[in-house]
């Protein structure tokens, strides 16, 4: 096995062409049932589907995108809460009947937990396992987080990272070998939404340019230098609207004393919620640009999602945005932490219109290179690769 980024022709729409041999039997494994992690295993897994290979997901209640799963088994199962014998039993059965050739685990919140699966689906059997850690740091006290990731790793046949810097942190932190791991970027998360739902526009009044801000709300994203920095920016722009989505993880006592101490009442919208896909869709087509202030953590799977909706996205130097987003081109990159930096970048992206202009070709380019097909047709190599070293 080789290190280095999986990258393949894109457009591979048949399995006979793609790979010309039988298809692969893949069983997916996903703790988490909503959020960026279940929505690139969800598209990855369609893909794969859609090819002609057989693939089936081990994931928890209340699975987020069981409507959508036309291309794939779901066997709804986990559950921290309770252990549900009869569900784990008709799992153990239909997994019996299914043989998986390789086990594909996603995440990085719960390395615990998916460590414990791998050891009771792989249990003497000579199956290949990989492992995409989409999160490389818990985003919430647990102290056993680095050790279940280290030895998550080692049982891996294959890492296959979303980022470079990814890879780095692994090296440095837990000391892995990185010789059977590879990098792939994260593709459009929503690309599955506006092929099948229709979007639902937020109540933004017509005419003002809109900065979203989307993902967790969570301390290490910088989300009180933003309100800063749009602060600063109204000074200028009056006319300018922000809208920070996303779940919340941290006190939001903190931003909306920010927001009452500017004066921004009116023009800052906090909504604290995890929101529908098609409220998503809405919020990505009228926002003017993305903004991901973060002063601390790992790649981001909003970026590709801004880039498919031909959006450019303002970001700090943090969390391997320098690798996803080409500063002029399709983006401004400014230092973390800068709220006058960060402010007068804002202030370009809705304003210098010869740099929107000098964007447009860039963003076109980038919005088409979000397709999964590159990913796809890497992931059946991988899968080809592991699968032949398995019976060899």
């Amino acid at each position: 096995m080789t290190t280095g980024t999986m990258t393949a022709a894109p457009d591979l729409p048949t399995l006979e062409a793609s790979i010309g041999a039988t298809p692969v039997r893949a069983l997916f494994v996903c703790p988490t049932p909503r959020g960026g992690t279940p929505q690139y295993t969800h598209n990855l897994m369609s893909q794969l589907g859609r090819r002609g290979h057989q693939v089936m997901m081990l994931t928890s209640l209340g699975y987020e995108l069981a409507p959508y799963a036309t291309h794939y088994t779901v066997l709804e199962v986990i559950d921290r809460f309770k252990p549900h014998p009869g569900r784990w039993l008709q799992a153990w059965r239909a997994l019996r009947r299914f043989r998986p050739q390789v086990i594909h685990y996603q995440g990085g919140q719960h390395p615990d937990m998916t460590l414990l699966l791998d050891l009771l689906l792989r249990a003497g059997r000579r199956v290949p396992a990989v492992y995409t850690p989409q999160e490389m740091q818990s985003n919430s006290p647990r102290p056993h987080f680095d050790a279940a990731s280290r030895r998550l790793m080692q049982r891996m046949q294959h890492v296959v990272y979303n980022s470079e810097d990814n890879r780095v942190f692994a090296r440095q932190r837990w000391g892995l070998s990185q010789q059977a791991s590879s990098v792939a970027g994260v593709p459009d998360l929503l690309a599955f939404v506006r092929q099948d739902l229709r979007p639902q526009p937020p109540p933004i009044p017509a005419g003002r340019p809109l900065l979203l801000c989307f993902g967790l709300i969570e301390q290490r994203k910088g989300i009180p230098t933003l309100i800063e920095a749009f602060a600063l920016l109204r000074r200028t722009r009056p006319d300018a609207h922000l809208a920070i989505v996303g779940k919340p993880l941290m006190d939001l006592a903190v931003l909306e004393e920010a927001i009452g101490r500017h004066g921004l009442a009116g023009h800052v919208d906090l909504v604290p919620e995890y929101v529908s896909f098609e409220r998503m869709a809405g919020y990505f087509e009228r926002a003017a640009a993305l903004v991901l202030p973060y002063e601390a953590g790992w790649n981001s799977g909003v970026i590709p999602v801004a880039l498919g909706y031909r959006k450019p996205v303002v970001a700090t130097t943090i969390a391997s945005a320098a690798e996803a987003v080409a500063h002029g081109e399709t983006g401004l990159l400014v230092p973390p932490a800068t709220p006058q930096a960060l402010s007068e970048a804002l202030l370009r992206i809705i304003g210098d219109t010869a740099l929107l202009q000098h964007m447009q070709a860039p963003l076109e380019a980038a919005g088409q290179a979000q397709g999964w097909g590159p990913l796809v047709a890497g992931t059946e190599a991988l899968y080809r690769q592991l699968t032949r070293a398995a019976v060899g």
